[in-house]
């Protein structure tokens, strides 16, 4: 123990001291990159120190004589391919802090970093279920599942990187969460690499909170969700995943949730799922009326709560622990819905309605079913046009006008309803055969209930159908009975 302690404070003394230099020299020298592309502003180089704080740790730890080397050493093949991975994602990051790159760049070197802790031994084979501990073999499904959840993790540390602590703090939560449940089960490889990034985080957020002096930058965001994303696994040669599936999950719950409201939120609207907002949840808590500082301040508690929910799921089993997960998804709904997302506000909106009205829908829509059959059986003008009057009223609108060839040939008002003040008009062209033959005209009040109808299917009957069926009607009648038949 005496050893993960000294690595904690040397590494927070070493990134302190380092991300201070940093921050000046980067200040003085215009390293920097803001949104626009002018080197201008708060640079954004804090991965350097961060990065490179835990990785003279770790070079120092394997040089050391002790048996928490001794197991780190034992290890060295998989450190090595941890630090060649983050190595890679660290330099296409700092590219993008200094010069910017495009986010399929960015991707394809994540993508390529992954593949190779893959290879290395970093590898979701075997997932434990947290409620019933059966395991599950994944067969060939592992290489994609691996992929998925190390870009995943380590771009969702990215998109939170939007305000001063932010990213940081919570990666220091994960840190920590992580190095705890690595000691409870003796991993002393992951014990010793998370005590040195919690160090290194620790000592970098005095320069990050707000105000910040120096900011993560991609080059330490990307980085630090692909460590930690790759810690939560055990490598193969050591059996199952290091941790059940829903520990990880609540270990990164904060930036999880903020990717999945994210790519839902873009989802229900059809914006682009890789395209830049300010609508992420530390944007969104600014933007109902919390200051900066408090926004983050409130994530750190959720983050908090989501890294004690991990460290619970460890110690309940049985029914207990799905409590906890339960619990957990309710925060989470809970918090999302005090954001006032409007896509999330609208989609409530239409489950409600759609919840209350389905049925009258589906018996509006059975009423066109039958009606067609109704109509084939007509043959008058006055006969089509009282199976017209009667989807008029059970479609609750007010008055309706059908004109043939020019001339208002026949028209319907509901009994005991006064015009309204304002109203709305529906036009239906008629056609047969592809020849206009006239318009359908439905008028509905303005403040009238929804319409519990599907619009296309009555464009279609009124369009098609009536209008086929009622032009060879109109060739046999004298133009004094058509109008007789458009009466109420």
């Amino acid at each position: 123990m005496r050893t993960y302690f000294f690595l904690l404070m040397l590494s927070t003394l070493v990134s302190f001291g380092l991300t201070q230099r940093l921050a000046r020299i980067a200040t003085a020298r215009g390293w920097t990159r803001n949104e626009n592309g002018d080197s201008t502003g708060v640079p954004r180089l804090g991965g350097v120190s961060v990065f490179a704080t835990a990785l003279i740790m770790m070079v120092l730890l394997i040089l050391w004589d002790n048996q928490v080397a001794a197991r780190v050493k034992a290890e060295l093949p998989l450190a090595l391919g941890l630090a060649g991975a983050a190595g890679v994602v660290f330099l296409i990051g700092l590219y993008d802090d200094l010069r910017g790159a495009r986010p399929w760049q960015k991707l394809l070197v994540q993508g390529a970093a992954a593949l190779g802790l893959y290879i290395t031994g970093f590898r979701v084979e075997i997932l434990t279920n947290p409620f019933t501990h059966s395991a599950t073999h994944l067969g060939w499904l592992s290489l994609p599942l691996t992929l998925l959840w190390l870009v995943a993790i380590s771009n969702a540390f990215n998109l939170i990187d939007g305000l001063d602590g932010l990213a940081a703090g919570v990666g220091l939560f994960a840190t920590v969460t992580l190095f705890l449940l690595a000691m409870l089960q003796a991993k002393s490889f992951v014990a010793a690499i998370t005590v040195a990034l919690a160090g290194a985080l620790f000592g970098f957020l005095p320069h990050n909170f707000n105000p910040a002096k120096i900011y993560l930058g991609d080059s330490g965001s990307l980085t630090i969700g692909l460590v930690l994303a790759a810690l939560s696994i055990d490598s193969s040669q050591k059996g199952p995943v290091l941790l059940t599936v829903a520990i990880p999950l609540m270990i990164f719950g904060l930036p999880l949730l903020d990717v999945s409201v994210t790519t839902a939120r873009r989802f229900l609207s059809g914006q682009p799922l890789f395209r830049r907002d300010e609508e992420h949840l530390h944007h969104r808590l600014q933007k109902i009326g919390m200051t900066p500082r408090g926004s983050v301040l409130l994530l750190y508690g959720l983050a908090a709560l989501f890294a004690l929910a991990s460290l619970l799921l460890v110690n309940y089993k049985g029914a207990t622990a799905p409590l906890i997960a339960l619990l957990c998804g309710i925060l989470a709904w809970l918090v999302v819905r005090q954001m006032q997302y409007a896509e999330f506000a609208e989609l409530d909106s239409h489950v409600r309605t759609e919840w209350r009205s389905q049925r009258r829908v589906l018996r509006n829509q059975i009423l066109l079913r039958k009606a067609g059959a109704e109509l084939r059986a007509t043959s008058s003008v006055a006969e089509a046009w009282g199976v017209a009057r009667h989807i008029f009223e059970a479609l609750e609108f007010t008055s309706a006008t059908c004109e043939l060839d020019g001339h208002s040939e026949l028209e319907w008002k509901a009994d005991g309803v006064e015009a309204a003040a304002q109203s709305w008009t529906l036009t239906i062209p008629l056609a047969h055969e592809g020849r206009p033959i006239g318009t359908l005209r439905l008028t509905r009040p303005m403040y009238h209930q929804p319409l519990l109808f599907r619009v296309s299917p009555l464009l279609e009957f009124f369009g098609n159908d009536f209008a086929g069926h009622i032009v060879p009607l109109l060739a046999k009648e004298p133009r004094q009975q058509l109008r007789a038949a458009g009466g109420r």
